[in-house]
């Protein structure tokens, strides 16, 4: 019995023993938490722009976040005046004009047009001359084309005076269409990037570079992406070149000043033709898109534009695509297939190389 005892004895001093020695050594131990090392995996590579990615082989956007790119859209020249004002004034549709395209242009994150007339009530039909208005009611198709910012800074936005101009402003303002030129800036802000816009003519007059410089700069300051819009150059030309006494500045100089400026990207008209592109610091120069709402149907070359498709990743462009556009005799563009369009983007990637030399 005594020895039954002392065994029991022994396995419970044995047994407190380890509980004791449990409880210490676990408040010994340290409190501390599993962190994860921070992630070493690069961010997915920003494409760079060529010439060739423009043209022939479009930068591979698939490995970035899709929900950043944002797609700026650009027309030429658009004239709602002479012939191309008459079939939506006669017709009353003042959509005519955009029909054909609208769905496309609608698409884009920002649409971007330059209005080279101003819309006037009471603008009077005609067919012929260089004084160009267009009827007011063609507000109703800039709205049903999705546009978002206007481009006024040309050699005919002010064909009929300040009342004229005023009267262009307070409609596109009242629909909620911006509007750049005269040193408006205009912004649109877009996936929480803001884009600033400004636009510059230098037809029948001389830019002021010290000014624009200034302004642009100053312009960068508040914006992540700048749009420059331009009117330059001499018509119906395949190179950016300048015209005496008309177009006295040299495009190929004024563009590479706006992008040393501050300028993202630039944007040029006014030569009623395609003309080329110029990769600039990886920025895009693009010199000329062409007509899209215009009478000009007395040549093939200035019935013929492009739609500039810009794809930006947060600020970066990485990616840009021109689709050809013909603007039939009745004043209505239409998208042209790959294979109709493909001598205009052939032209462009002409005019392009040329400008490198």
């Amino acid at each position: 019995m005594a020895k039954n005892v002392s065994y029991f004895g022994k396995l419970v001093l044995f047994l407190g023993l380890a509980a004791f020695v449990f409880v210490l050594t676990r408040n010994l131990t340290p409190n501390f938490q599993i962190t994860k090392e921070p992630s070493t995996k690069e961010p997915p590579p920003i494409p760079t722009l060529s010439l060739d990615s423009i043209f022939k082989t479009p930068n591979d956007l698939s490995h970035l976040n899709q929900d950043k790119l944002i797609s700026l859209i650009a027309t030429g020249d658009v004239i709602p005046a002479r012939g191309a004002n008459w079939p939506a004034v006669t017709s009353g549709d003042f959509t005519y004009n955009w029909k054909k395209t609208a769905g496309f242009l609608k698409k884009g994150d920002v649409t971007l047009i330059n209005l080279e007339a101003p819309l006037t009530k009471g603008c009077p039909l005609q067919t012929s001359g260089f004084t160009f208005c267009g009827d007011s009611r063609h507000i109703k198709g800039i709205v049903f084309a999705g546009v978002d910012v206007s481009s006024l800074a040309n050699n005919h936005i002010g064909n009929f005076g300040q009342e004229g101009i005023d009267q262009t402003t307070q409609l596109l303002e009242s629909n909620k269409i911006g509007w750049s030129g005269f040193g408006h800036l205009e912004t649109k802000t877009v996936k929480a990037v803001v884009f600033g816009f400004l636009a510059y003519n230098g037809i029948g007059t001389s830019i002021d570079v010290t000014a624009m410089k200034n302004e642009i700069k100053a312009a960068k300051k508040k914006v992540g992406v700048l749009i420059v819009s331009v009117h330059w150059g001499s018509e119906y030309e395949l190179l950016p070149i300048p015209e005496k006494g008309i177009a006295p500045d040299d495009p190929k100089q004024i563009g590479k000043i706006m992008i040393d400026s501050g300028a993202d990207l630039v944007i040029g008209n006014h030569p009623h033709t395609v003309q080329g592109v110029e990769i600039y610091k990886n920025k895009v120069i693009a010199y000329a898109h062409g007509n899209f709402i215009f009478d000009q149907t007395w040549s093939q070359e200035t019935q013929e534009g492009v739609v500039g498709e810009y794809i930006f990743f947060g600020k970066n462009l990485v990616q840009v695509k021109y689709h050809p556009i013909l603007v039939n005799v009745s004043y209505q563009p239409r998208f042209l297939s790959t294979k109709d369009g493909q001598h205009i983007l052939n032209r462009m990637l002409k005019s392009s190389k040329l400008i490198l030399k």
